[in-house]
């Protein structure tokens, strides 16, 4: 790619995405919805020792997915999933874990060895592609509740610390899935980005939480974008967000929905409600509201700002423990795969219109702590 006239005013159109480069400093996109119509996926098999058969190994090799999510802390696995694998549980463990929809306890497993597998690979059947991770133990979900009816098993922070997550984002744009790999540094077939926006790893869990028993399972911190702005009507709030790519939605708290005049001191609406959808995740479902304001502005590592305008967020107050206040804490923000990848804006539950990506591939390298775009091809762009 080569780089942008300075003086040049270039729009282009890109299906339901347009994309403008209102100047040098300012790279901005209108039509991103709401919904992510994928979340990142990636194929994994469990082993008790490295180099021993799957867990429940069949006479036909079974294949297994799961969401990649950056905004989880450890690995998950569905009470469905770990049955079905023969997974041991760890005698009178118990783990509190904290998410959208509150605190969940959660089961853990005896030490097992991940392996991973790009959702993209063409066969995924071959054991013999799959990197393996571990010994860890994991947690295991204590009901029997999966997604639309299916078991929802995730990859989270400790398989992404240290190595490069490449995430297939203009698949989505053709309805193809939000195909996920996790990489080593310096393999090949990491794609080359256009630009970074610097990350930073944080801490949210708390594994000194009296609630806690038995032996803890993995976990890792998760990464965090510093200095992202939202405006609307001449207000804005700055704070910082966490990168979750496990989330369909992204969010702003009530604080910083009031600090935009979303929001009356005590939570009612002072703006058009622009939708109301749930959303799931460790916690159970809840149901959120969401608004349209002016601008979403995050800062590059290339000299310039990536602006979403008319961006939809929804307001939703997610809590957690820090340790280092040693206070209970609300998350600012979160910015979710419907920024990364196609989206579709909802209405009565149902997608009323659909905005493409931009982006060929979604680059996060947890080696140099960056997030990396990798623009379409197609977007032509000239000197």
């Amino acid at each position: 790619m080569r780089p942008v006239k300075k003086s040049l005013l270039l729009v282009i159109l890109l299906l339901n995405t347009q994309l403008v480069f209102a100047s040098r400093r300012d790279l901005v996109f209108e039509k991103v919805y709401e919904a992510a119509l994928d979340l990142p996926r990636i194929y994994f098999l469990i082993k008790r020792n490295a180099d021993s058969q799957p867990l429940n190994q069949k006479e036909e090799f079974e294949t297994h997915y799961a969401f990649l999510d950056t905004g989880a802390s450890g690995i998950l696995l569905s009470r469905e999933t770990a049955e079905s694998l023969g997974v041991k549980l760890a005698a009178n463990a118990q783990y509190v874990d904290v998410g959208v929809g509150g605190a969940e306890y959660f089961k853990v497993s005896e030490p097992l060895h991940l392996c991973l597998a790009s959702f993209a690979s063409q066969n995924p059947e071959n054991q013999n592609i799959y990197n393996c991770f571990g010994p860890w133990r994991v947690q295991i979900k204590s009901q029997s509740i999966g997604l639309l009816g299916e078991p929802l098993d995730v990859i989270g922070m400790p398989a992404m610390v240290g190595n490069i997550v490449v995430l297939n984002s203009a698949a989505t744009n053709e309805l193809g899935y939000f195909a996920a790999n996790i990489k080593s540094k310096n393999s090949d077939g990491i794609p080359t980005v256009d630009f970074k926006i610097a990350i930073r790893l944080k801490k949210f869990t708390n594994p000194k939480d009296p609630r806690n028993t038995g032996p803890l399972p993995v976990s890792a911190d998760n990464p965090v974008i510093d200095k992202i702005v939202v405006s609307l009507n001449g207000r804005r709030s700055e704070s910082s967000w966490v990168l979750d790519t496990g989330a369909m939605m992204s969010l702003i708290s009530t604080k910083q929905a009031k600090k935009l005049g979303l929001l009356d001191k005590n939570g009612r609406p002072l703006a058009k409600v622009a939708f109301s959808i749930p959303i799931g995740g460790v916690g159970d479902v809840t149901m959120v509201n969401g608004f349209e304001v002016d601008k979403l502005t995050i800062p590059t590592m290339n000299g310039f700002n990536l602006i979403f305008k008319n961006a939809r967020l929804g307001v939703q107050d997610i809590k957690y423990f820090d340790v280092e206040k040693k206070t209970e804490v609300v998350i600012d923000g979160v910015l979710g795969s419907n920024f990364l990848c196609a989206s579709a804006k909802m209405e009565s539950m149902l997608p009323s219109e659909t905005g493409e990506t931009p982006f060929e591939n979604i680059v996060i390298d947890l080696w140099e702590n960056t997030l990396g775009f990798d623009l379409r091809e197609d977007t032509n762009l000239t000197r």
